[in-house]
């Protein structure tokens, strides 16, 4: 990306903390599917996130930030880089006190693109010394119909992750997750779903999602439940991809809209009968959302002709 007119400031912050493009490489993390025929399309997600983080580094002002990315990223891919923009807010935010960096972003330059991005400050929770412990913290200072977005982050940076390590192989995927408690399956069969629809395993290479499907067996509707929150990013975000629409069409046997809105119907429901404290309510709200999306989609799909790759 071009460096032209960044202050003195930007350019040593850019060289000091900018993250390389050798980082993508499955050869350089030593990743077990180096001969993955997804290996390219999931190392372009990689270089998009880094992408995305440097800029925010070089760029101060957000709005030119936010043009610059739709401006040198392609649509299917700029919400990874609004991931690697969420990271470097966080970490701003918990090495700074008072920072809200995070909350003022997605609140106004970054609006479209708040689940996105507050997934990708949960990486911040699990790279920042005691992020883990200063995570109930840090929610508190956030919207709370975003701020469980954390946990999912934190999640993924550390279980979901898998997807790229094994190079979108089903099976080597399901293995990986029948080796974790079995308390913590259904939480991960979920991300892959999200992973499988926001993320795909690339253009040209065959589709693993009948496979996961059967694989994931009991955990059949966590896996479907991950669809609705892709569905939703990428809509909210206007920034459609063709394997989105394809998981939302075949397993879902939806389009993007209607799956995106399972997600808002959840949360309404959520907000309107939630009666805990707000404390619970931001740890819970994710599990709460996930579990009514979950029982949504059974209702929806045992009431259809069973056509659909997810009825079968």
């Amino acid at each position: 990306m071009a460096k032209d007119n960044l202050s003195v400031t930007s350019r040593l912050k850019s060289l000091v903390l900018s993250f390389s493009h050798k980082e993508a490489s499955f050869t350089r993390q030593g990743f077990p599917s180096v001969n993955s025929p997804s290996r390219p399309h999931l190392e372009t997600i990689l270089h998009a996130f880094i992408d995305g983080y440097n800029l925010t580094l070089a760029e101060p002002d957000e709005k030119e930030l936010v043009r610059r990315l739709s401006a040198s990223i392609s649509p299917e891919f700029v919400g990874f880089a609004y991931e690697g923009v969420g990271l470097h807010f966080a970490m701003l935010d918990l090495m700074i006190p008072g920072s809200s960096r995070l909350e003022a972003f997605t609140h106004a330059a970054g609006a479209h693109h708040d689940y996105i991005t507050m997934v990708g400050a949960g990486f911040a929770i699990a790279r920042m010394p005691l992020g883990v412990r200063r995570m109930e913290s840090y929610q508190r200072r956030l919207d709370e119909l975003t701020a469980f977005c954390l946990a999912d982050g934190y999640g993924f940076h550390d279980g979901f992750f898998k997807w790229w390590v094994y190079g979108a192989d089903p099976v080597a995927i399901a293995a990986a997750i029948s080796r974790f408690d079995e308390d913590r399956r259904p939480e991960m069969w979920a991300g892959i779903g999200v992973a499988l629809s926001y993320a795909s395993e690339g253009p040209g290479n065959p589709n693993p999602s009948a496979k996961l499907l059967e694989l994931s067996g009991p955990y059949r509707y966590d896996l479907l439940s991950g669809i609705p929150f892709a569905a939703h990013m990428r809509w909210k975000g206007d920034n459609p991809a063709p394997w989105t629409q394809r998981a939302c069409a075949e397993l879902l046997n939806m389009s993007v809209k209607e799956t995106s809105d399972l997600i808002l119907g959840a949360l309404q429901t959520f907000i309107d009968t939630w009666r805990g404290s707000d404390e619970d309510k931001r740890n819970n709200g994710y599990l709460a959302v996930r579990e009514n999306t979950k029982q949504r989609l059974i209702e929806k799909l045992s009431a259809r002709p069973q056509s659909s790759a997810a009825a079968r």
